[in-house]
């Protein structure tokens, strides 16, 4: 194949949408009428799809479709956020929630490419689920005196936490930044 093939092959669709001037064009049909690779090519895109290969269903069906994927994987990032609030507080000793959070926070990241969506994802949960330990006795017992030391408690974990998130988000837009330099 010539690079006049490539270069022809490259502009077909512009060709076949009549999107080029008048000079690209005529140089495209001259070529077409000597080259018979080339005019192959261009007959086999005039060749109709079959049935099985053409998109089904409207575009309000495709953007459904899309919407329940995207509502599902929210659903599970935040069953996750909530899981790690629970499994990771503070105030019951456990460290691992400096990893789980970092982690957590460059995924959300990743996935989101906003920060406050991530700090919502990492934090609401968790604010709540120390709220409920802390600030109520549900859970059998109270851990503080009055409502403003669990609320404290609750806004320190919280904050904690969020630092945590924080440097996963460092670590998530720097993940970002190499990809786009390779």
């Amino acid at each position: 194949m010539s690079r006049e093939c490539t270069i022809v092959q490259d502009l077909l669709p512009l060709y076949e949408e009549d999107l080029l001037q008048l000079e690209t064009k005529q140089f495209i049909e001259e070529h077409l009428k000597s080259c018979h690779e080339c005019g192959h090519v261009t007959e086999q895109a005039q060749i109709p799809l079959p049935a099985e290969v053409k998109p089904g269903g409207t575009s309000k069906k495709m953007m459904r479709k899309i919407t329940v994927k995207l509502t599902t994987i929210q659903i599970f990032f935040v069953a996750i956020a909530f899981i790690l609030a629970m499994s990771t507080t503070i105030m019951n000793d456990n460290s691992g929630f400096i990893l789980t959070y970092a982690i957590l926070g460059a995924v959300t990241y990743l996935f989101y490419r906003s920060v406050l969506v991530t700090v919502l994802l990492a934090g609401v949960p968790n604010f709540i689920w120390n709220c409920l330990l802390y600030i109520t006795d549900w859970f059998g017992e109270l851990y503080a005196e009055s409502f403003s030391e669990a609320l404290q408690i609750a806004l320190t974990t919280l904050i904690i936490h969020l630092f945590i998130t924080f440097i996963g988000i460092i670590i998530g837009f720097c993940i970002v930044k190499i990809r786009e330099e390779n």
